[in-house]
């Protein structure tokens, strides 16, 4: 069978739509554990998270662009009470996935690892070391090797993590300070 250039450009267009609408969503698995850390960080609260959807002056202020499913503002019995921005981080071959949760004050409260996908260098989920983060506020002051420190045979994905947390504390700043939060 011999197919013609428009069909191959919708089969193409296909292929490509249909791979970025999975890499967008991550697994139940992932959500679930989105929402244990939530009921966690404030049990027995009603909690609520919505998806911060940008206006388009709010979208051409910024310096970066904000994909869906990734930026939600929490609420606890319908009062507002912090940020949830969902990330995607470097390891040393494959990405992994993890949340960072900001009090109103953009400080972190909490950052966890959603899904990691090696074999090594997984330490990074360890509750222990992620209490390194707790507080932060201030992107240019967090220092890897410094105040966070490094995991020994985790070095690349423990660097890339701080490095993208920085990346996303800047962001959120960002974000206040054009008025979109």
């Amino acid at each position: 069978m011999i197919m013609n250039k428009s069909w191959i450009y919708i089969l193409s267009f296909l292929i490509v739509f249909i791979g970025t609408s999975f890499k967008a969503q991550l697994p139940k698995s992932a959500i679930k554990k989105i929402d244990k850390t939530l009921a966690s960080i404030w049990p027995e609260q009603n909690i609520k998270k919505s998806e911060v959807i940008l206006n388009t002056n709010d979208k051409e202020k910024l310096s970066f662009k904000l994909n869906n499913n990734t930026f939600y503002s929490i609420s606890k019995n319908d009062k507002h009470a912090a940020y949830l921005f969902l990330a995607r981080a470097k390891s040393k071959i494959s990405n992994f996935d993890y949340m960072v949760v900001f009090k109103s004050d953009l400080s972190i409260l909490k950052v966890k690892v959603l899904i990691y996908r090696e074999e090594y260098g997984g330490e990074i989920g360890s509750k222990r070391w992620l209490k390194q983060f707790i507080g932060k506020s201030d992107p240019e002051k967090m220092k890897f090797g410094h105040d966070i420190q490094n995991i020994s045979g985790a070095t690349i994905s423990a660097r890339n993590m701080t490095q993208d947390v920085k990346k996303v504390m800047k962001q959120i700043h960002e974000l206040k300070r054009v008025g979109a939060i």
